[in-house]
This record gives C-alpha cells, structure tokens and sequence, in this order.
C-alpha cells in the first residue's frame, strides 16, 4: 500500500505551546446536493435534558468524507437523490 502524498503548506503558525496551525492545499471542495439543491442538515438527538439539535457538515475538502454521507442519507432517506459534487 502506497502512503498518501503529503498536503502543500500554503501558510502555518505556533498559536501557543501545544498548538500549531497549517492551511493546506486543499483538491477542492465537494459539496452534498438534495435534488441538485444545496443543502444544511440539522441531526436531533433526545437525551434527558430534552432534544439537541446539531448541525452537520455539508461540504468538504475531499471527495471521500462527502461520498460517504451521501451514500448513508440515501440509505437513510431510501432515494438516490442525494448527489455529491466539486464546486471548486
């Protein structure tokens, strides 16, 4: 198995002794479609408390993490309408 080609540094900074930031180079950004319509996703999870709504990423510097949720909210939804696509 080949290792993955290390990510192009554009710009980075030591924030603090224990923290570095680094912009990387990124492919693209892929972004989930609804019916060719841009989406948000709001996940609601009951707990003890009372409902906790959390929002859920809908776009992405890489293809994989995108085709991934696609594929389960066509699982979830029972359709193939959820579509992922390079916007950049």
């Amino acid at each position: 198995m080949m290792a993955r080609p290390r990510a192009e540094t554009i710009i980075s900074t030591q924030v603090d002794d224990r923290v570095a930031i680094d912009i990387l180079v990124a492919p693209g950004i892929y972004v989930i479609l609804y019916q060719d319509k841009p989406i948000n996703i709001r996940q609601r999870i009951w707990c003890s408390t009372g409902e906790l709504p959390e929002y859920l990423r809908t776009s992405f510097s890489s293809p994989a993490p995108a085709n991934n949720l696609a594929k389960k909210l066509n699982e979830y939804f029972f359709t193939e309408d959820f579509k992922v696509v390079k916007v950049l």
